[in-house]
């Protein structure tokens, strides 16, 4: 019933005379983390937003799940947006709050700059810090930073994503590794704090152990079938299905107690752990540098991954 309400709330406000889409006509300044035009997060849609944006071209009411409500205006659909704005709506807290805005194909740009249809040659000296990733569906580079992504095409930015900035956050923290011990907040042998889940936001993948060892899964991580960025927690060790038995880094932030950051030269990583050894990889193409409680996993000359896990008492000399 709360659901059917929502909808007839939408709808009722739709029916505001709007005339003709005013986005068409203006030019829209996007904030990272808050706003696209006069769409802001965390808030409903106003009877002046909704004239601004006009005609509602596909809408589905919001369900229970963060995101599951859509509201399109311009051409395409819920999953290819072609011109104009795409709102997704449950932010958790309300069912009618904007939780995403994407807008693509209209005239928009952001503070520092960047703008739709642009030299995507530009996303890098405006944001020094952006994270560039493949996106798994088009296949084209996007970058993010908190709270925005920017996707491109052909070299040129095809279209904006604009998100809370706690998102993502996972991708942004700055993470600890030591072997054998930790990787920020997970501490092998030991539980997953709650703290955890406060400082990275909710996993993407969370597969209860069963009572196998290493049956336990947790993953922070962007779409893929095999990630660059991720933060993966294998759980059951065993005896306790909560220990953390390994916890692996990729892509993000993360850097040992000897000061070995993710991407680093393979050289810095062999000179500052003198003690490790060759040893197997996994992938294809890439090597591995071993010391005790860790697994650094090297490829093309760089640190790519560090795996920290778990060694007897009777073997630690750290």
């Amino acid at each position: 019933m709360k659901k059917f309400l929502i909808f007839s709330a939408l709808t009722a406000c739709l029916a505001v005379p709007a005339g003709a889409q005013l986005w068409r006509k203006s030019k829209v300044e996007v904030k990272a983390g808050s706003s696209a035009g006069p769409v802001f997060l965390g808030q409903p849609l106003g009877k002046a937003t909704l004239k601004y944006l006009g005609k509602v071209s596909q809408q589905e009411a919001a369900g229970a799940e963060v995101g599951s409500g859509t509201m399109l205006f311009g051409s395409g659909d819920s999953r290819d947006l072609r011109k104009g704005f795409l709102l997704r709506l449950n932010d958790g807290v309300k069912p009618e709050n904007v939780y995403a805005i994407q807008v693509k194909g209209i005239r928009a740009s952001t503070r520092e700059g960047i703008y739709l249809d642009g030299p995507a040659n530009m996303i890098l000296k405006k944001y020094p810090d952006a994270q560039q990733d493949i996106n798994p569906f088009s296949r084209n580079p996007e970058f993010c930073v908190p709270g925005l992504t920017i996707r491109t095409k052909a070299g040129k930015v095809e279209e904006f994503l604009v998100e809370s900035k706690d998102s993502q956050r996972w991708r942004f923290r700055k993470l600890t590794a030591v072997p054998g011990v930790k990787v920020g907040p997970f501490e092998v042998g030991k539980p997953v704090p709650p703290e955890a889940f406060e400082l990275l936001g909710p996993p993407a993948v969370d597969t209860k152990p069963t009572r196998a060892p290493n049956s336990g899964l947790l993953r922070w991580a962007v779409a893929g079938q095999r990630p660059d960025r991720m933060i993966e927690v294998i759980l059951h060790n065993g005896t306790n299905p909560r220990a953390i038995v390994s916890v692996r880094v990729r892509g993000i932030r993360a850097q040992t107690d000897r000061k070995v950051k993710l991407g680093d030269p393979s050289d810095t990583v062999k000179d500052l752990y003198p003690d490790g050894r060759p040893g197997l990889s996994e992938g294809v193409g890439s090597a591995s540098w071993r010391v005790p409680g860790a697994n650094f996993v090297l490829k093309d000359d760089q640190l790519h991954e560090i795996l920290i896990y778990d060694i007897p008492k009777s073997g630690r000399t750290r």
